[in-house]
């Protein structure tokens, strides 16, 4: 167990260098100076002595390796610097922003758990019968339909139709905690039905692929009782492709909460990332893909370790 813990933490140390410096060269590949950007764009017809002084004071003149190892630097110090259009502390924004995007992500991820887990299990209990189609359907919807146009659908049916709920807009929990709900429960829905049928279609497939082994007759032969079979024994068996899938999930919704930010005016980490990209401001989009990255890589490191719990021989590994 020892060991196998090691390994993951060097590899997980890796990873996320990689990530971080591929990041940072993509940048500076781009087309694009962020000088003009900040100077008013190139329509603004900005002399090269104002661009010569604007790349001098956000230290673009310097070599390109010189620019690595400082940003190497500051991001050990979680310091990200400041934005190159508005001067503003970059740690402080997403400090601000993140957590708006972590409460429409985590209830989303909770929500594709709590309801494709047990309709997973439904489907493969009840294989033989109506039942399945009904629920594979379900998934076959949450499969087919993009996360865009659920979010449209259910603006114009619960805010245009209905008037039930409020098509977007954010409200701080911490100052009016029900509006907030209001405001959250479209965006948490319609993040969370792509990953729910994807959660629902492993654990039915994972079941029925546990609920074929000779362990399964066996349990059965000896008198237990099929819940007893189903959930003490296959469940447990049938967790590790689920567990995968749905943190996989977690990151693919980082990308999925683009759009639903957009939809929903949710002024999440997402919405400032793409500003940032549009304006070629570095620090911004250093910082956001390094924490964001962060984030996923020790999703998935938690997850690997978790397989330790319910797979005995990966802990004797």
């Amino acid at each position: 167990m020892g060991a196998y813990l090691v390994r993951r933490t060097i590899s997980t140390i890796v990873l996320l260098y990689l990530i971080i410096t591929v990041v940072f060269l993509l940048l500076h590949l781009l087309p694009g100076d962020p000088a003009l950007a900040v100077l008013g764009g190139i329509d603004a017809n900005p002399s090269p002595e104002d661009v010569a002084q604007v790349r001098e004071r956000l230290g673009l003149d310097r070599p390109l390796y010189v620019q690595y190892f400082d940003y190497l630097g500051n991001i050990v110090r979680l310091d990200f610097g400041e934005s190159f259009v508005n001067g503003r502390s970059v740690s402080s924004d997403i400090a601000t922003r993140l957590p708006r995007t972590m409460m429409i992500i985590v209830p989303a991820i909770i929500v594709a758990v709590l309801v494709g887990m047990p309709l997973g299990i439904i489907a493969a209990r009840y294989r033989q019968s109506v039942v399945d189609p009904m629920v594979s359907s379900i998934a076959l919807l949450g499969f087919s339909v993009p996360v865009f146009v659920i979010g449209l659908l259910l603006v114009y049916l619960f805010s245009i139709q209905l008037g039930w709920l409020p098509a977007n807009g954010y409200i701080d929990p911490r100052d009016d905690f029900p509006e907030f709900l209001k405001r959250a429960t479209l965006p948490i829905v319609s993040l969370s039905l792509g990953p729910m049928a994807l959660t629902m279609r492993m654990t039915r497939s994972s079941m029925l692929e546990q609920l074929g082994l000779d362990y399964v007759r066996t349990a059965r032969s000896k008198g237990l009782s099929e819940l007893t079979t189903l959930y003490r024994h296959v469940l447990r068996n049938a967790l590790l492709p689920i567990v995968t899938i749905v943190a996989l999930q977690f990151g693919a919704m980082f990308a999925g909460s683009v759009l639903v930010e957009s939809i929903f005016n949710w002024p999440g980490v997402n919405a400032y990332l793409l500003t940032a990209i549009g304006v070629r401001d570095y620090p911004v989009v250093q910082g956001v893909v390094a924490v964001v990255a962060s984030i996923f890589v020790l999703i998935n490191f938690l997850t690997d370790i978790s397989f330790a719990f319910f797979d005995p021989r990966i802990r004797h590994d």
